[in-house]
């Protein structure tokens, strides 16, 4: 399995969050240079990221092997 494959989703969101994420895009990308601006997709990504701990890491590797290189590649990727 292919930890670092991306998979597009549709989510549904109420109006306000989604007006809330574009004014944060908008805000990110406010001064940016067009290679640094974020898409509301990036966002959504960096934001779920967030929530994962250096422990819920090490839980997912136990359970899924590969998945700290995967984390490590994501963070490389990202900057």
């Amino acid at each position: 399995m292919d930890l670092t494959a991306r998979w597009r989703i549709t989510v549904e969101l109420p109006e306000f969050l989604l007006r809330a994420l574009d004014a944060r895009v908008e805000e990110a990308n406010a001064g940016a240079a067009e290679e640094k601006q974020i898409t509301i997709d990036d966002l959504v990504e960096l934001q779920l990221a967030e929530g994962i701990s250096l422990a819920e890491v090490a839980m997912l590797e136990a359970r899924m092997p590969g998945s700290g290189a995967a984390v490590s590649r994501w963070l490389t990727e990202i900057d």
